[in-house]
């Protein structure tokens, strides 16, 4: 198993070469041991270590704190803080400045180690985490769906639609069922309820304008739980059936000429432009064996 490399930052050099000793008898790799923010961040750059063990009070201008989010603006790499002052403000800064742990001095070789296996650890997991995040972020926007997570009340709080629909999420978030859902309000309302109270997955079916364009949707309604077993939201995936719902049951064509069908509005209009209004086809035209027929015999 390859050994950690760890950077070391501390600007007294007695306790950075005390610091070095102690981590190369635990097993550990030391890229370097060096005094100042400024040079922190060079080697950071340069060495990518795989840990960085920094010292909050650095000589200089810049302190550890400060390197640090310098380093992490650019770099993924876990930071533990060494300080031998725990006053409230320092804390806070470090804190904000997301570290993977926090070491008061004068510590114990156990200690040491023990958070930097932890610090490890965690950032193996959050990096585990962010590339799964990724995955399914892919997975959700090469999709044609409208997929939305709901809080108990309705409100949505996650929401991403296939680019056709030209629905940013911006807009969406922490919109109510109605505000969002207008005229189809009533059956959405009814499926988000039955998943509420049963915790039990439901289908609806449903119809929605979007610029000028309508669209027919299944959509699955999913309860989503704690790890107890009670339901903390409500997650929808919205399916496009349109070109199915549209072509769906008895098509009146004309008897006579079969060249003519009648429209939603009562009107009859060209079967190929029925046909292109209705669907995702592009008609092409041809002349069939019967007509070639009778027209060029």
């Amino acid at each position: 198993m390859p050994t950690n490399r760890i950077l070391v930052i501390e600007d007294e050099s007695i306790i950075g070469m005390e610091l070095q000793f102690r981590l190369q008898d635990i097993g550990y790799d030391v890229l370097d041991v060096v005094p100042s923010g400024e040079r922190a961040i060079e080697v950071a750059f340069a060495q990518k270590p795989d840990l960085i063990l920094m010292d909050i009070h650095l000589e200089g201008e810049m302190d550890g704190i400060a390197a640090t989010e310098a380093i992490l603006a650019r770099q993924d790499v876990p930071v533990i803080f060494l300080t031998a002052h725990t006053d409230e403000n320092t804390l806070e800064r470090a804190k904000n400045s997301t570290p993977h742990g926090y070491l008061v001095k004068p510590f114990q070789e156990k200690e040491l180690d023990i958070a930097i296996q932890m610090a490890l650890a965690k950032h193996k997991m959050e990096r585990k985490l962010r590339e799964s995040e990724e995955r399914l972020r892919l997975v959700i926007e090469s999709g044609d769906d409208i997929i939305s997570v709901h809080d108990l009340d309705g409100t949505v709080t996650y929401f991403h639609a296939a680019k056709k629909y030209n629905l940013p999420a911006e807009r969406i978030v922490g919109l109510t069922p109605q505000a969002l859902l207008k005229k189809i309000a009533p059956e959405w309302q009814k499926s988000f309820h039955y998943v509420r109270e049963t915790q039990q997955s439901t289908t609806t079916e449903m119809n929605a304008t979007f610029q000028g364009r309508e669209f027919w949707f299944n959509v699955h309604f999913y309860p989503i739980n704690d790890k107890n077993g009670n339901i903390t939201a409500i997650a929808t995936i919205a399916r496009d059936v349109t070109d199915v719902k549209r072509l769906k049951g008895i098509l009146p064509l004309c008897a006579w000429c079969g060249k003519k069908i009648k429209n939603e509005d009562g009107k009859w209009e060209r079967l190929d432009t029925y046909i292109t209004s209705h669907t995702e086809a592009i008609v092409s035209h041809g002349m069939c064996n019967d007509c070639q027929q009778k027209f060029h015999p």
